[in-house]
């Protein structure tokens, strides 16, 4: 026969401590959002082709600016035929009328527009020109050896002279950008007493001069400038 031993308080289980009731936690079940595919980079063949169109653009619009341009500057100048007039026109205030058109009309078309102050810059050109011309005749005179000695002394004396009408032409030039009458009429009397000058050097030689068709025709267009500085 079998003995049942009664527990003990050492080896009874503990019933009043229970356990927390199990719970049962459901996850949540993830959420698959569908987006469309990103866009795929271009090719570098497309990119070639947005780059040559790009480059045909902008030849284009640089085409048309440069055409504008021309057409501007087409239409703000003078005809040669208009500027000769305007020239003319302008010229008939001076006391040599016809020397001023036939030495300015050739650069009229080279300026916007034509007044008394264009002429005036167009007179000092011709000044300008028709004095080295005269320089370099004088040069050529003085070194060919059937000259006189004493008018190849005054042709060498000329050509300083006419070295010095340069400096009193640029000053006249800029005194043209001011729109000072009263300096302009001082370097172009400068310049015309240099042209006598040359005469009387041949006259001291007792010599014939050879450059009379040049200093006369400076002279002519010194009075002109001086005229024209009285219009501006």
């Amino acid at each position: 026969m079998s003995h049942i031993y009664p527990l003990t308080s050492s080896v009874q289980p503990n019933l009043s401590r229970r356990l927390p009731p199990f719970k049962y936690t459901q996850r949540p079940r993830s959420r698959v959002i569908y987006t469309s595919a990103p866009k795929q980079p271009q090719t570098n063949k497309y990119k070639q082709i947005n780059q040559q169109l790009a480059t045909s653009m902008a030849r284009s619009t640089h085409a048309l600016l440069l055409l504008a341009v021309a057409a501007v500057a087409a239409a703000s100048c003078f005809s040669p035929a208009a500027a000769g007039v305007a020239v003319a026109d302008v010229c008939k205030g001076t006391p040599y009328a016809e020397l001023c058109t036939a030495t300015s009309g050739k650069q009229a078309s080279r300026y916007p527009t034509v007044d008394a102050l264009t002429v005036l810059s167009m007179q000092v050109d011709a000044f300008s020109k028709r004095a080295a011309a005269a320089r370099l005749h004088a040069a050529e005179m003085s070194a060919s050896p059937t000259v006189a000695p004493g008018a190849a002394r005054a042709l060498k004396t000329c050509d300083g002279l006419y070295s010095d009408v340069e400096d009193n032409l640029g000053a006249a030039r800029r005194a043209i950008g001011f729109k000072d009458a009263v300096t302009i009429r001082a370097m172009m009397g400068m310049a015309a007493q240099d042209m006598k000058n040359c005469d009387e050097e041949f006259r001291k030689e007792a010599a014939e001069n050879p450059l009379t068709r040049f200093d006369k025709s400076l002279l002519d267009i010194s009075e002109n400038c001086r005229a024209l500085s009285n219009m501006i």
